[in-house]
């Protein structure tokens, strides 16, 4: 079941209790740092409302047409590291594929993060990791 928690000018963030996961439902783009880092600190009040030191993140950028490369930077640094375990990027159309191996191959993300186009698999892939 999913609890809607946080709500961002471009993104949704639910605590998905059956997997112990948060998942950030992306529906608008990203292009700012300023978005960016708003989508990340939803994500630490969502972190620190459950009480954990880490929390596995699926991100559903599926609909998402652009993410700046300033926002990229955001998402790749120490900070959002020290928020997210690992992080599953659930893409869709041939744009968000595009964006999806740009922010892995040019930003390296400093906590490990992977694309899916299959959201069970991305959730099989999130619990490979802890939960605390």
């Amino acid at each position: 079941m999913k609890e809607l928690k946080e709500e961002t000018s471009t993104q949704k963030l639910y605590w998905d209790t059956e997997n112990e996961i948060v998942i950030g439902e992306l529906f608008a783009d990203l292009t700012t740092e300023a978005l960016a880092k708003e989508n990340i600190d939803a994500q630490e009040r969502v972190r620190d409302s459950l009480s954990k030191e880490k929390t596995r993140v699926l991100v559903d950028m599926t609909t998402v047409n652009a993410i700046s490369k300033e926002a990229r930077d955001y998402f790749a640094n120490e900070r959002t590291a020290s928020i997210q375990r690992a992080t599953a990027l659930l893409i869709g159309s041939p744009v968000s594929r595009v964006i999806g191996n740009f922010f892995l191959g040019l930003n390296k993300p400093l906590s490990p993060t992977k694309l899916f186009t299959d959201q069970e698999q991305a959730i099989k892939w999130l619990h490979t990791f802890g939960n605390d």
